[in-house]
């Protein structure tokens, strides 16, 4: 079993504390276990699978979280998700304004992307900007070329950048060395304006012809993979650590190998805390009360 890293998670001043931020977090009772599941799933995983987990977990960076409000259509959600699993995005969360509303993914778009994810949902955008804000982002809102959504509450002062000019000179001095959210609005309304108090920039996808908007996964896709390109340039900001990568390797490990839990159940039963503690994705939890 792994010894708990001193860096990269949150720990908390207590074990009761919850992290209000978004950093991973693990409470001090269960860090004894941390690097358990490996241990105990090595006779059912094979040496191939837990490299491939390996690699995969090198790649991912939380430089990015893209935020979605009120976005509902099950095609354009599971296809967002599959973009940011395959651009190494981490986290992706959601604000719906209804409280019965929720996300509904189509298996045959997201090809189980979802389970490589960590996504989660604010009750508000109040409450998901002012996590994000707190914890270091600059917040860029997904807009068209025009503003014709947002012409109401467009700021002036805000900069306004297209994808292609994601990591020139003018970008970099907004963002920084900062993580980035980036929120994407309604297949129908856009971004409510409720966001602009908390915006730093507006962000697009240029048009050269007819049609004036792209659905907004196609739309995100273009983006991500901008911010993707930008990231890979300046790999040492937001990258995992150590602790960050074998974390979620074990979180994917309980997540999809098939029989974990039985396997952990028989040979070391003390794990099980850890074990729902990991596969449940508990160690990100940025918008828990």
């Amino acid at each position: 079993m792994s010894s708990f890293p001193q860096s990269g998670i949150w720990t908390g001043p207590s074990d009761n504390t919850l992290n209000f931020r978004t950093d991973y977090f693990i409470p001090a009772d269960l860090q004894g276990d941390f690097g358990g599941i490996q241990e105990v799933l090595a006779e059912i995983v094979t040496t191939e699978r837990l490299n491939r987990l390996r690699q995969v977990a090198a790649q991912r960076t939380r430089a990015v979280m893209p935020v979605f409000e009120s976005t509902h259509h099950s095609h354009n959600i599971s296809a967002v998700l599959r973009t940011a699993d395959a651009f190494g995005f981490q986290d992706v969360s959601f604000v719906y304004h209804q409280t019965d509303m929720k996300f509904r993914l189509n298996d045959s778009v997201e090809r189980g992307s979802s389970m490589w994810l960590l996504t989660r949902r604010a009750a508000s955008i109040e409450d998901c900007a002012k996590v994000l804000k707190a914890s270091g982002y600059k917040i860029l809102l997904v807009s068209l070329p025009t503003f014709a959504r947002t012409s109401d509450y467009y700021q002036n002062d805000l900069p306004s950048f297209a994808a292609h000019e994601i990591g020139n000179e003018t970008f970099n001095q907004v963002v920084g060395e900062s993580r980035i959210a980036l929120v994407s609005g309604n297949e129908k309304f856009g971004i409510s304006d409720k966001w602009v108090e908390f915006a730093d920039g507006y962000v697009h996808v240029s048009m050269n012809g007819f049609v004036e908007s792209l659905n907004v996964s196609v739309c995100a896709g273009i983006i991500l993979h901008s911010l993707r390109t930008q990231w890979l340039k300046q790999r040492n900001l937001h990258a995992l650590s150590q602790a960050g990568q074998h974390l979620l390797v074990e979180h994917w490990l309980a997540r999809s190998c098939q029989n974990a839990r039985p396997v952990v159940e028989r040979e070391k039963p003390l794990l099980i805390p850890w074990f729902e503690f990991v596969r449940g994705g508990k160690f990100f939890r940025p918008f828990d009360v």
